[in-house]
């Protein structure tokens, strides 16, 4: 049989016990007077407006055009990008688009997404020196072909193979490759006058 014996320590510690709480709440309530209270309404995190964030961040750096020359062959990794399409229109407008024949000898298609008002597009007419920033997007092919219809625009056909499978002269893909089917240019209304004085204080 198991022999239990319960023996009382002399003296007591709960007093010492105690005190060393008490001092460790003293300790943590002046440490609010060097480091700051986390629970003071002035310390709160904030959400929205009252956040103010724009105080701590580093501003916004405007989007910057590149040339449309330098984005061909037009990939997808392209696609939204803001890029300057110059060159001489090769059609009038409609379906608010436009036939652009840019200064690298490429052939693309520039749509006005949403259509700017007459007086933007008066200058947009067949032999036209222009210059537009725009945005990349694709098109699909039944898309393209109904709008180039619209615009009156003959895409290079490749001419007639001896035999099933046979593949264009090279001559003809070096051409057709000039003409982007794939993808377009969308111009906002501020980007068909992108060197006017409003536009820029905009």
């Amino acid at each position: 049989m198991a022999d239990i014996r319960l023996v009382r320590h002399r003296g007591s510690r709960l007093w010492l016990t105690m005190g060393i709480l008490a001092l460790i709440g003293v300790a943590i309530w002046a440490s609010a007077f060097f480091v700051g209270d986390a629970t003071a309404p002035d310390e709160l995190p904030r959400v929205g407006a009252a956040a103010n964030f724009g105080s701590v961040r580093a501003p916004i750096l405007p989007v910057e055009a590149v040339p449309f020359n330098t984005v061909t062959p037009v990939q997808t990794r392209d696609l939204g990008r803001l890029v300057v399409v110059s060159g001489i229109v090769e059609s009038g407008v409609a379906a608010n688009s436009a036939w652009i024949r840019t200064t690298s000898g490429h052939r693309v298609l520039v749509r006005f997404e949403p259509a700017p008002g007459s007086e933007l597009l008066s200058g947009v007419r067949p032999g036209a020196n222009v210059s537009f920033h725009g945005y990349l997007q694709n098109i699909a092919l039944a898309e393209f072909k109904q709008v180039v219809d619209s615009l009156n625009v003959r895409i290079p056909r490749p001419p007639p193979a001896r035999k099933f499978g046979d593949m264009p002269a090279p001559g003809f893909a070096r051409v057709d490759s000039l003409f982007i089917k794939e993808y377009y240019v969308s111009v906002r209304p501020e980007g068909v006058r992108p060197d006017t004085p409003q536009e820029n204080a905009t």
